[in-house]
């Protein structure tokens, strides 16, 4: 039996939409691996959007963000399995 894959990313939340798309262009532009994507409903309830990084660029990814001004909400460690690993996985370029 083939044991399910799974992936770690850090999620990082934002105090509007706004500032979650300035961070991915941020990010983007600087070589850091992102994607948008929409909030997970095990970090919150609320509509939104976020952004994964992994785990390896997360300090990277906060000074830069924080060095740009871009406020974040926070950082949320999760673990996924399945399908959705292996889409975050591909989005991550992992």
């Amino acid at each position: 039996m083939q044991r399910e894959e799974s992936f770690a990313v850090d999620v990082l939340t934002f105090p509007s939409s706004h500032y979650a798309l300035k961070a991915e262009k941020t990010c983007k532009d600087a070589g850091i691996c992102v994607a948008l994507i929409p909030l997970p409903r095990d970090i919150s309830a609320d509509c939104g959007v976020s952004l994964i990084v992994r785990p390896d660029m997360l300090r990277e990814a906060e000074m830069l963000l924080e060095e740009k001004g871009v406020p974040l909400d926070g950082v949320h460690h999760i673990m996924r399995e399945g399908r959705e690993a292996r889409t975050w996985k591909q989005l991550l370029n992992a």
